[in-house]
């Protein structure tokens, strides 16, 4: 037993230690998924944005929460000065939903800025749009500048060729903030009292962008950070690290966050899905085989005709064959034997295919046996040949 365990655990550890000389000695490819995450340092991760921020707005206060729209507003003294607010929000649909999109119109429209970056609007998204009477749709074009020449460089070249914009009803009802050659990428709408921003080009405040030697797109980062002007900002960020949520502090949250202990978590539990599934499989406890339950009928019927035939009384095993040789014909020949005459006969000789003489015998004999009558055992023979004549077998073992 212990060598057993000696072995399953000495294979686990040279599996780890495999895990470990990859991990170590193999560089890890590269994640280009648009996870627009402020803690990733991946390509297309918000990182450097979500660091330099405070200093394009040094003068303002940048409060940041994981919770949605919805849920921070459920606290009543959090919507005091909505006209000294502004709340941004980018490429984070998931974590805002319809009810969330029509709580900011409702501070928006005392006063409140919205600031959205995003490549797809949908959800509360969906809903900015259509109450501002806005469409999107993707057009292949690449090259971004503002509309306003006053930065240091105004043309921006996108890597993806094809990009969303926005198509207005009202072009009265919007300003022109950046485009995508002539088409909107980033427009300001008035809403009530304040401003509602709209961006489609969230890609160009990545680690990628921002850290892009060749080409400086710092430019698109100081524009956008231009339309933040109230002092207060209110970051709606689902990957920002704090209380707010219980689930963020969970052991399991800690694993799947680092991809190494991630893997690692995986490893161990196939090699214990393994482990248990071998060794069960070797120490199963055997099955017994459960005999069916022998079927002895036949035997009970041998040992009472054996008795009766012992004590000699052949009236009684008559009057036994008679009541078998009846039940016979009702339920296997299907015939009623409440009336024994003509019909009965007739209908036993159709399903016999006996001469009629036997069928008479038989119908005589029944018809006439009396119990209080003692019969001769030459007569119990005539009467077991007479019944094999009619094919009645009630029984396999039938003396």
């Amino acid at each position: 037993m212990k060598s057993e365990y000696v072995k399953y655990g000495v294979y686990f550890l040279l599996a780890a230690l495999f895990v470990m000389f990859i991990q170590l000695y193999f560089p890890s490819p590269i994640n280009w998924e648009r996870n627009f995450n402020t803690q990733n340092k991946d390509p297309y991760g918000l990182y450097v944005f979500n660091n330099e921020l405070p200093t394009l707005l040094k003068d303002q206060k940048i409060t940041k929460t994981a919770l949605t729209p919805y849920e921070y507003y459920i606290d009543s003294l959090k919507i005091n000065n909505s006209s000294e607010k502004t709340f941004l929000v980018i490429e984070d649909a998931a974590n805002f939903d319809v009810i969330s999109a029509e709580k900011l119109l409702e501070q928006v429209n005392k006063g409140a800025d919205l600031v959205i970056s995003a490549e797809n609007f949908y959800s509360g998204f969906a809903t900015i749009l259509d109450t501002l009477l806005l469409k999107t749709d993707k057009v292949s074009q690449n090259k971004l500048y503002f509309v306003n020449n006053s930065f240091s460089k105004d043309n921006f070249i996108t890597k993806d060729n094809y990009n969303n914009v926005f198509l207005v009803k009202n072009p009265n009802n919007h300003t022109a903030i950046a485009k995508l050659d002539y088409e909107l990428a980033f427009i300001a709408t008035k809403f009530g009292k304040g401003t509602i921003y709209l961006n489609t080009t969230p890609i160009l405040l990545t680690n990628y962008y921002l850290l892009n030697k060749e080409n400086d797109f710092s430019g698109f980062t100081e524009g956008f950070a231009t339309v933040i002007k109230k002092k207060n900002v209110v970051w709606f960020d689902s990957n920002y690290n704090s209380n707010e949520r219980e689930e963020n502090n969970s052991l399991l949250r800690v694993l799947f966050k680092n991809k190494s202990l991630r893997f690692a978590w995986y490893t161990l539990f196939v090699s214990l899905l393994l482990f248990v599934f071998f060794y069960g499989k070797r120490k199963q406890r055997i099955i017994p085989i459960i005999e069916p339950v022998k079927n002895t009928t036949v035997e009970y019927v041998e040992t009472v005709g054996n008795m009766y035939f012992q004590e000699n009384d052949i009236t009684q095993l008559l009057q036994k064959q008679i009541q078998f040789s009846l039940y016979f014909i009702r339920n296997n020949l299907k015939i009623s034997t409440q009336k024994i005459d003509t019909d009965f006969k007739d209908k036993l000789q159709q399903k016999t295919l006996a001469s009629t003489s036997d069928i008479d015998a038989f119908v005589q004999f029944v018809q006439t046996f009396n119990t209080h009558q003692k019969y001769t055992q030459q007569q119990l023979i005539q009467f077991n040949q007479l019944l094999e004549k009619l094919k009645i077998n009630y029984g396999k073992f039938r003396k």
